[in-house]
């Protein structure tokens, strides 16, 4: 049989065929150049993730307020 031509064998090891990752320049990541270094940047991404979760429970909050007043119309108008 003959060898497949689109499956050629390659002899290559496996440490050998990783690109060189470990080689490059670990000064950028995907999350930006050198924030875990950098503690301000923590601190902002930090008070950040709380304002979000202030944020969050006063957008609950009103809801809640708000069905409650809904349902105080309604009983209020409709007696049930």
């Amino acid at each position: 049989m003959e060898k497949s031509k689109s499956f050629p064998n390659y002899s290559t090891p496996y440490v050998e065929a990783r690109f060189a990752f470990e080689d490059r320049d670990k000064s950028f990541s995907f999350n930006g150049p050198g924030e875990r270094e950098n503690p301000e940047a923590k601190r902002r991404k930090r008070v950040a993730s709380y304002n979000m979760y202030t944020m969050e429970g006063k957008l609950k909050s009103s809801l809640r307020n708000s069905f409650k007043w809904i349902k105080n119309k309604f009983t209020d108008t409709y007696g049930y």
